[in-house]
């Protein structure tokens, strides 16, 4: 996809070119001058050859430079055209590596990316994995694609309750991570609430006589100090289990033993 942004290229300019021809007449006069000056000729001589030698000083400058600027202008043209269309195809390309390409939140890579890079950044962090309660029976029963509508909409409003509050991304198929850049326990039990409600709410319809719930579970472990990524993420994950057990559609969050 083209960036909608990026300037388009100048079109060719006639007066650019017009001005260039008018810099080669002059020169072309100037050298004609000194040549005359240079080698003198006797008065009669020069009256027949001045005529002449001034339409020819002018007239082939003109021929030449005009369409000769016009040439050269649509090669640089077309080079930007090209140097532009490659850095859209670039940034696209960057744009894929991370982004999901279903929801449009960050992909896994990306996703632990980030999170890692938030972690080097500062103490406070949470990690919070959220899987879609019952999300096979979606598929099994309203087909693929009603599947893939209801990942988009879940991925919105997870998006939209996390904020500016931490990271989004989907991990693979209907599990998704968040991570938090704070620590404080109610501040993250709170946010992870604010996820799944904005869950609960989703109005989906599957089929227009049809309208079906959709609900997710949460786990949530704390970021502390000397804890690696993996071990974070497994603590998580161990909390999403619980919350699936105890009944899903809820937040759990147990530290670790």
């Amino acid at each position: 996809m083209k960036s909608q942004t990026a300037q388009s290229p100048e079109r060719l300019s006639f007066s650019r070119a017009a001005a260039v021809s008018a810099v080669s007449v002059l020169v072309t006069w100037v050298m004609t001058a000194l040549s005359f000056l240079l080698t003198p000729y006797d008065a009669e001589i020069f009256n027949h050859v001045i005529g002449p030698t001034v339409i020819i000083a002018t007239v082939v400058p003109i021929s030449v430079s005009f369409p000769v600027a016009l040439i050269l202008q649509r090669g640089r043209l077309k080079l930007e055209r090209a140097l532009k269309e490659l850095e859209e195809v670039h940034a696209e390309l960057r744009k894929r590596s991370r982004i999901d390409a279903l929801t449009g939140l960050l992909n896994r890579e990306a996703f632990l990316r980030a999170v890692e890079t938030s972690r080097s950044e500062a103490a406070d962090g949470a990690m919070l994995m959220l899987d879609v309660d019952h999300f096979k029976s979606i598929n099994d029963t309203f087909g693929h694609q009603c599947g893939d509508e209801a990942l988009k909409l879940i991925a919105q409003a997870a998006s939209d309750a996390v904020g500016p509050r931490g990271h989004v991304g989907r991990l693979g198929g209907e599990e998704f991570g968040i991570y938090l850049t704070c620590s404080h326990e109610e501040a993250v039990f709170s946010a992870a609430e604010d996820v799944r409600l904005a869950i609960s709410r989703i109005r989906f319809n599957p089929r227009e006589d049809v309208q079906r719930r959709i609900t997710a579970s949460i786990g949530i472990a704390l970021d502390e100090e000397g804890r690696s990524l993996s071990d974070l993420m497994r603590c998580a994950d161990t909390n999403l289990y619980q919350a699936k057990q105890a009944g899903r559609d809820r937040v759990i969050l147990r530290h670790a033993a």
